[in-house]
């Protein structure tokens, strides 16, 4: 690097071409950069969807859930197996380790699926196997607001809308929430069927036989041929009153006969509601790695367009909407970035007094984080929150190398006497191999964190590796931009020094006042070693105090400006009560200051349950209020949700996830009991509930098990359905289409397809005294009444079954009240369920992201001790020494204390983003040693004694250490006082780096000297000289056996 300064220096159009090279790559690749909130990230999980209409939770596990299981149990690379049967719906979800290729697993799942698909039960959906997808969110949500009927709302929708909204380029699907699709229904009346002695399966095979158009092959004529085809297919709606069932004494019996035909709409499963008015939501999901801020601005035009032409009466707007948060993000990172840059450089024309020597060190910035763009670009790297963070904070740090190059080719000029071209040339020859080994000690720090096998890990993947291009980058320019514009731009410092600029030279009166005070310190410490010892012991020692203070939690909180609320009314709740109660609460959150509107949602999951809704709140923009989020959602918690009308309901209040599926739960802490048996789950699970409910922190508590779900069971009596030649399977199939209703055939009109569907009419259905009045097949009479050979009774059942592992499971969730840590919550639920003394076959553990904080400090873990290791190595290659890079690292633990100090001060928790931070600090607190050392080095190379070295090398390295720190923390400062959006991450991040880095500074100026010291008497020490002797005695040793064993190699 040292050869290529020179080049640069004496080639200066040379080192100007390949800057400008590097940023010629870096403009061009940065508008191929796309804007994202979170980096690409592949989950490695993989859902397998499963419909059973009308089938109970308990049917669903033994018959679907538990032979998928089975099935999927035996891939290889699971790391987890869970299932969710609830009414009608089996999920599984499986989660594999993060080598194992995603793609390849996905074709394993549906192998295994396709398997067993003989010993489902009849009448199951087609099992889907989908990808967790980040990019399945939705990024936009658009409500459709009309006078019309529902169901020509959503056949508008449906017909007109999401065509047109999915032909933009980059939308993926667009699903519809809260419509009813046109559906014909034949009502079959169960009183009539009993006159006729007829059965609904009757119906429905007369249905699919008289309504369908087969091929009939082709007919050859001569040279033609022509397509035979059986027009089977019914014209009209009307037309399903005449199809003929049955008949008797040669009467025909026809549809309309037993009962009616309906041109009407489907079961309501889902409702919308935009404040307090219906609405039908439309949400909007792109493709895979296409750019969301460009696919939303693509809807927005073509939205212009579409409401241009709406009909009358047809309204749509925007109710949700991604890149808002995203664009806010980005614009103030770049703002932060802007800001940093500009304060960074000021430290340096605070500390030079030299408006030149300012203007090339601030060059250094735009350069290397401009040429960073190019190599995000290559490496596939998009502008996302983690790596547009990973360039703020770099920018304290690219300008460190170029501070401290110029620093020292400015102190050859003004001390030393050198020209300019001559200072270039041999300041940087001083200074490379230093300047070398703090950048390559930094970068082997960010590199374990960017092959953390753990999902946050692969989160900081892009922060770590864009931290990592910039400082390498910023490395090339301080060997070549920096010397070279020194060569040209200082050539009349020297004579301004000789001159009566005095304040531009180490002899102003605050550089002989820092540097008077400094050298009294250090000299005071160097015969004081024992205290200053004794001194830094303690401050090692501190944070078993500190650490008291201080709450550990998976995430930041950070103030989007919206949040949600779940609530689940009592089992049987109808839908229709569901929304009354909704829209109660809407009501009551409108009145609540700051909040813009409320979007209610129900059947938005893939269970749809009827007794479960969801609020979405949006709240007015953060300059606009003096509220934070989290001060709105204590509020809606206290005000709202325990009023006593709401009582009955089980709510959360969360913030809205980032992501969503694969069975995650959006709450602060969840738990996971796992046992044998459904009713003593229900037990224990109970009373964890009562004691997580009574911890101190512990708001929203739930359970995901709830035996309370009303069933109607019907009791077969065996040998009177054997007797009336009636079987078991008929008589829950023939349940199942005249109670649940089930699709039979289908209608064709205007090129569009709409279902058939069959059914009881309202009053067969409603309730046990006319369901038994139905019919079902029978061998010996036809058909047979229900209420002749089945018990109606009424009984209550689980709402939803979870297992793990095959074992069965109870979800428990809260969330933590604002002024609680998680850590310290989630130690005082374990230890509360520990006095509970649970059988050993009942397991109690953490799950979602209490679990995933625990994975990530391992993970962090591991990525500290690493670092540690990479670090030592290229120090004991610079300094070709096993000792001197101890001394370097030493500083690191230093610094800890004061960052958890200021975490404390400032107020904040420990989070995954903290844990960066620190990494970051240790990277900058070493490399103000580094200098010490390896100047410390040189000098006593050149013949100096160790006690002048060490006092002379610190004294000349002041001054670019105090530059580099303060523009470091000055590069920082707007995200520590950053307020808008990603504030929280960004003040997770700075705080602990600028706290430590400020407060440790002058204990690691004077302890390094001082260790330095220690070392070096260790080293000259008898018993050093006695243990070198000893290995090195040792090793000839070997050498003689090896030799005399394997002869000598090399001959």
């Amino acid at each position: 690097m040292q050869k290529l300064a020179e080049i640069c220096v004496r080639r200066p159009v040379f080192a100007t071409m390949l800057i400008t090279t590097l940023m010629v790559l870096g403009v061009f690749s940065y508008q191929r950069l796309t804007v994202e909130r979170f980096p690409r990230v592949e989950f490695p999980v993989i859902s397998v969807i499963t419909r059973l209409p009308g089938a109970a939770p308990q049917e669903v596990e033994t018959e679907i859930s538990d032979k998928i299981e089975q099935a999927l149990n035996t891939i290889s690379g699971i790391e987890e197996l869970r299932s969710t049967s609830s009414e009608g719906v089996s999920l599984v979800f499986v989660t594999f380790d993060l080598d194992r290729d995603l793609d390849s697993a996905a074709q394993d799942v549906r192998d295994k699926i396709n398997t067993i698909l003989p010993q489902l039960p009849r009448g199951i959906d087609q099992p889907t196997v989908e990808k967790l997808d980040p990019d399945a969110s939705p990024i936009m949500t658009l409500s459709l607001a009309s006078n019309r009927s529902v169901r020509e709302m959503t056949e508008f929708a449906d017909k007109v809308l999401r065509r047109q909204l999915e032909s933009v380029n980059g939308v993926g699907q667009v699903t519809l929430l809260g419509g009813r699709k046109r559906q014909i229904n034949v009502n079959l009346d169960g009183s009539k069927l009993r006159a006729y002695n007829l059965t609904v399966a009757q119906v429905s095979q007369a249905l699919q036989a008289q309504n369908l158009e087969v091929p009939g092959g082709r007919i050859e004529e001569g040279a033609r041929t022509v397509t035979l085809r059986t027009l089977g297919r019914l014209q009209n709606v009307a037309e399903f009153n005449q199809i003929v069932v049955a008949s008797r004494a040669g009467y025909p019996i026809k549809i309309s006969d037993l009962g009616f035909t309906e041109d009407g709409v489907e079961e309501i499963e889902t409702a919308g509601m935009l404040n307090d008015k219906p609405a039908l939501l439309l949400n909007i999901r792109r493709q895979s790695g296409t750019n969301t801020v460009d696919v939303i601005d693509a809807l927005k035009e073509r939205l212009d367009g579409l409401k241009k032409t709406l009909p009358a009466g047809y309204s749509v707007e925007i109710v949700r909407d991604q890149s808002e948060f995203i664009l806010a993000s980005f614009h103030a990172i770049q703002e932060h970035l802007i800001v940093g840059s500009i304060l960074a450089s000021l430290v340096v024309l605070l500390f030079m007094r030299n408006l030149r020597a300012t203007i090339i060190s601030a060059i250094a910035i735009p350069t290397s984080i401009v040429s960073t763009f190019a190599v995000m670009e290559y490496f596939g790297i998009t502008l996302n929150g983690p790596s547009m963070l990973g360039l703020t904070l770099s920018v304290g740090i690219v300008i460190d190398d170029a501070i401290v190059v110029l620093e020292n080719i400015f102190r050859y000029i003004e001390e030393k006497g050198y020209s300019a071209f001559e200072a270039a040339i041999e300041g940087t020859r001083e200074i490379g191999m230093a300047v070398m080994a703090t950048t390559l000690s930094l970068v082997v720090i960010f590199l374990p964190v960017a092959f953390m096998q753990s999902i946050p890990g692969r989160f900081f993947k892009s922060m770590a590796l864009t931290m990592s291009f910039a400082i390498m980058v910023s490395l090339i320019v301080s060997f070549t931009l920096t010397p070279m514009l020194s060569s040209r731009l200082f050539n009349n410092v020297k004579q301004r020094l000789e001159g009566a600029h005095k304040a531009a030279s180490k002899e102003s009166w605050f550089a002989r006042l820092l540097d008077g005070g400094y050298t009294k310190l250090l000299t005071l410490s160097l015969r004081h070693r024992v205290i200053v010892c004794f001194i830094a012991l303690a401050v090692l020692l501190s944070p078993v105090v500190i650490g008291r203070f201080i709450g550990f939690e998976f995430f930041p909180k950070d103030d989007q400006g919206e949040f949600e609320i779940t609530f689940r009314a009592p089992e049987g709740t109808s839908v229709q009560a569901t929304m009354e109660k909704a829209l109660k609460i809407s009501n009551d959150l409108r009145k609540l200051p700051y909040v813009q509107y409320t979007l209610t949602t129900l059947g938005d999951s893939q269970q749809r349950l009827t007794n479960e809704a969801k609020l979405y709140i949006k709240m007015t923009p953060l300059a606009e209020r003096k509220m934070t989020q989290f001060d709105l959602m204590t509020m809606a918690r206290d005000q709202v949700m325990m009023k006593p009308e709401y009582k009955d309901l089980r709510s959360s209040v969360t913030v809205v996830a980032p992501i969503s599926g694969g069975g995650r739960m959006n709450a602060d802490i969840s738990y996971q009991l796992l046992g044998p048996d459904l009713d003593k789950l229900g037990k224990y699970s109970e009373e964890i509930l009562r004691r997580m409910q009574t911890t101190p922190g512990v708001v929203d508590a739930d359970t995901t098990l709830t035996l309370g779900k009303p069933e109607l069971r019907a009791r077969v009596d065996r040998a009177k359905a054997a007797d009336l030649g009636v079987s078991i399977a008929d008589t829950a199939q023939s349940l199942r289409l005249l109670v649940g209703g089930d699709k039979v055939s289908t209608y064709n009109e205007g090129g569009e397809q709409y279902e058939v569907h069959i059914r009881a009419t309202e009053g067969f259905r409603s309730d046990a005294g006319g369901i038994s009045q139905l019919n079902v097949p029978s061998t010996r009479v036809g058909s047979i009444g229900l209420d002749s050979f089945v018990k109606l009774e009424p009984g209550s059942g689980p709402t939803q079954i979870d297992r793990s592992s095959r074992q069965r499971l109870v979800m428990l969730t809260a969330n933590v009240k604002s002024g609680f840590a998680q850590s310290q919550v989630s130690a005082a639920i374990a230890k509360a369920v520990k006095e509970m003394n649970m059988p050993p076959d009942y397991q109690f553990a953490p799950a979602g992201n209490i679990k995933e904080l625990n994975r990530t400090l391992r993970g962090f873990g591991l990525a500290f001790l690493l670092s540690f290791i990479f670090m030592y190595i290229v120090l004991a290659a610079q300094f070709e020494s096993f000792l001197h890079p101890i001394t370097v690292l030493l500083a690191l633990p230093l610094s800890l204390p004061f960052a958890l100090l200021s975490l404390v001060i400032a107020n904040q928790s420990m989070n995954m983003f903290t844990l960066l931070g620190l990494l970051v600090l240790f990277g900058m607190v070493k490399k103000n040693s580094i200098l010490q050392i390896d100047h410390t080095n040189g000098l006593r190379t050149k013949g100096m004694e160790r006690h002048e070295a060490l006092i002379q090398a610190s004294r000349d390295r002041l001054r670019p250490i105090l530059m580099t720190t303060i523009a470091f923390v000055a590069g920082m400062a707007p995200l520590a006082v950053s307020s808008g959006p990603g504030a929280g991450i960004n003040r997770s991040t700075s705080v602990v780096v600028i706290g430590g880095q400020s407060m440790c500074l002058l204990l690691t100026l004077l302890m390094t000297p001082v260790v330095y010291s220690i070392f070096d008497d260790w080293i000259n020490s008898t018993v050093w000289g006695r243990i070198a002797g000893f290995f090195g005695g040792l090793r000839r040793r070997v050498a003689a056996t090896a030799s005399a064993l394997f002869g000598t190699v090399g001959k």
